[in-house]
Order: structure tokens, then sequence, then C-alpha cells
């Protein structure tokens, strides 16, 4: 995970817009927040944080200012039970994020036998392009055993 960003990478990979900063009107700090942190991270990594420690403190900064509370307010964030899953779900219906099922899991596929694999990533390289490609095809990620299966399989 990148600890530290330029305030040009910030503004570009972090910054949320009108439409995303409508999903946080009615909440507390703590959901403010953390569901602009969880949406961010998503959109990044196409997948959620499990906690506040995968966030680099510089992007917390940087979201809390955006969205007008103070970055230690994460602290009260509930990231694994109802309201964080309650915000995954906004997050993901928001996004309009497909799931994993056969069509994207053949596209998964040819993209990593056409694209991935003959480029002889290091794990931490091959996890970040994997992850964009979840992100940027807006599927939702399959849990580890199910990707690990799949790398396996074509390795």
């Amino acid at each position: 995970m990148q600890r530290l960003w330029s305030a040009d990478e910030l503004g570009e990979r972090w910054t949320l817009g009108p439409e995303e900063l409508k999903l946080l009107a009615e909440l507390t700090d703590a959901g403010k927040l953390g569901l602009a942190a969880q949406l961010a991270y998503w959109r990044q990594h196409g997948r959620f944080p499990n906690e506040e420690a995968e966030l680099a403190p510089a992007v917390v900064r940087h979201l809390a200012a955006q969205v007008g509370v103070e970055a230690d307010a994460l602290d009260g964030y509930d990231w694994t039970g109802c309201t964080g899953r309650r915000h995954r779900r906004l997050i993901l219906d928001h996004l309009a994020v497909t799931a994993f099922d056969d069509t994207a899991e053949a596209r998964f596929r040819r993209g990593l036998a056409d694209e991935l694999l003959p480029r002889e990533l290091v794990p931490s390289a091959m996890d970040a392009e994997i992850s964009g490609w979840f992100a940027g095809e807006r599927v939702g990620r399959p849990g580890t055993c199910r990707l690990d299966r799949i790398l396996t399989k074509l390795r």
C-alpha cells in the first residue's frame, strides 16, 4: 500500500465528486468519513478496506477535509458491523458494481492470460493490477480462495 501521497496524487485519486458527496449528506461525522473512505478506497483497489490502518494518514486527512469533519472522526467508524456493511451496499449500488459471475470471470481470465501473466510481475504489482482491473471493470472482487484458484490454474 502506498503510504506517501503528493498533493496532486491525493487530488487526482482520492477526491470525491459532487454525486458522491451527496451520499454523505445525512450521516454522522464518523459515517461521512467512513463512507467516503470506503468509496474512495474501492475506486482505487476494487475492494473495501477492513480497517482504518489500510488507509494512509494523508488520505484520511484529505477525505476528512472534503467532507468537513476531523480526521479522528474515523476512530468511531464501524468498519465491519451493520454500518460498514450498509455503506458498502450503498457504494456498490452507487457505482453500479456487478457480481463476479461467469461472464466477468471469463473476461478476467482473458485479461490475465493476455496482459498480466506474460509480464511476470512481482506479487505486489500483480495484486495492484488485479485490483485495478476489478475497480476499472466495476466488478465485485471474489474471495481470496476463488481468486487464488483462478490464478493457480492460469499459471
